[in-house]
């Protein structure tokens, strides 16, 4: 059973700061280079703490204190009553607007597969080490996990609806030309409402498994540190996250290709010859004809290899198909890892685990950004279905690391939950 419940959250002053200037991406999606330019915006970016600065261990402590001293300084104000905080996105994609939406509340934590959370990816533990130091010295989720809920009649699109007719107590257009708002829900009828109807829904997670293992391994410190009872409710028995619909028409997984680093003798020819075997290989002659080619509608599985300089089309073979799981014949990054990338470059399990030589990338412009520095060669396919991560959820399996990439990313700052 699901346990969501609302709380005061912890938001900017938008009296001493302009929320444009203070939220940011996700920790896990910002470069060296952006984090410089996100602290040149303003002193009191959030970047500053979710990626705070300093050396070692020391950097934790250094975001403690800096927390704690904006919550003195009126940067940051706690709200005065409970709630949960309706979280609308408005968006473009393929010249069309598209609104997600869902609401941020706090979410009571359990083992993952055990009850009604589910992942689909796996978690790396260098990740989990620096969220778990950070929550510790903090004792707070800075930003919210992405969690998806099943609803296929829509049954709190009223309550939203009814929210909105409100003032928004936030809202800024991102670097991505996103405009997120949130408005505070504090009705306690629709607190109930809200609160009854997730009880018997499964939650799925759609970003941010890494801060979830680590609000688990949080929690567990926490109750043995202060040796608390079993039935004894805490804080940190808690998550911040976002709950969405499955079913939402602003819900978008763009894919996320691979690019791996080749050797300045690699073969063109052998790597065709390598993975021959298991593809039919076409010519392409351009970018549309490659994005037209990925996403043919059709039982035929086809992908994309950019070479720099041209498009390689390939359909896998029915034979190759049939020899894989079931289930992961459906995830197009586990095909294109198991049955192109490790026979076609020699790469292996945990190069890609470690992420050495290979990059995960969204767009054309980031790839020949890439290979303007170095020979590479681009993997591409279309984004997962979104029945397949629940399907791969439910069945106790994990896709390959960054499979998903949920569009728009949630931003960080716009509010936050004391521990």
């Amino acid at each position: 059973m699901a346990i969501v419940k609302p709380f005061m959250g912890v938001r900017y002053n938008l009296e001493k700061v302009l929320l444009k200037q203070v939220v940011a991406p996700p920790y896990d999606v910002i470069s060296d280079e952006m984090k410089e330019t996100l602290k040149g915006r303003c002193a009191a970016n959030v970047v500053r703490l979710d990626l705070p600065d300093g050396d070692g261990d020391s950097k934790y402590q250094n975001a403690a204190h800096l927390y704690e001293n904006w919550k003195k300084d009126g940067t940051l104000l706690r709200d005065k009553e409970q709630g949960y905080y309706l979280y609308e996105q408005i968006y473009n994609f393929g010249g069309k607007e598209y609104v997600r939406t869902g609401f941020v509340g706090l979410l009571k934590l359990e083992e993952l597969g055990k009850g009604s959370v589910f992942p689909h990816e796996k978690t790396l533990s260098g990740p989990k080490k620096d969220r778990f130091e950070l929550m510790k010295a903090c004792q707070t989720n800075f930003s919210q996990i992405f969690g998806l809920y099943m609803d296929k009649e829509n049954k709190l699109s009223s309550a939203f609806t009814n929210a909105k007719k409100n003032m928004p107590v936030a809202s800024a257009v991102d670097d991505e030309g996103v405009k997120n708002t949130i408005w505070q829900i504090t009705d306690s009828k629709v607190i109930e409402e809200i609160e009854n109807f997730m009880k018997d829904k499964a939650i799925y997670i759609a970003d941010g498994h890494h801060r979830y293992e680590t609000a688990l391994d949080y929690k567990k410190f926490r109750r043995e540190q202060n040796g608390d009872l079993e039935g004894n409710i805490k804080p940190y028995d808690f998550v911040m996250m976002m709950f969405v619909n499955f079913y939402d028409e602003g819900l978008k997984i763009f894919p996320t290709h691979r690019v791996v680093e080749i050797s300045k003798d690699f073969s063109l020819e052998t790597f065709i010859e390598k993975i021959g075997k298991n593809y039919e290989v076409h010519e392409l002659a351009s970018y549309e004809a490659a994005d037209k080619f990925l996403n043919t509608k059709g039982p035929a599985r086809n992908f994309a290899v950019f070479t720099g300089e041209k498009f390689i089309g390939l359909t896998l073979r029915d034979e190759v198909l049939e020899t894989l799981h079931p289930i992961y014949r459906k995830v197009d990054p586990y095909v294109v890892q198991e049955t192109l990338i490790k026979p076609g470059t020699g790469i292996s399990d945990e190069q890609i685990l470690r992420k050495e030589g290979i990059y995960f990338l969204q767009t054309m412009e980031q790839i020949k950004a890439l290979m303007a520095k170095k020979p590479a060669l681009a993997f591409m396919m279309k984004g997962v279905d979104i029945e397949v991560v629940r399907e791969i959820s439910e069945s106790g399996l994990v896709m390959p690391q960054k499979s998903t990439y949920f569009y728009p990313k949630l931003q960080t700052g716009l509010v936050i939950n004391d521990l």
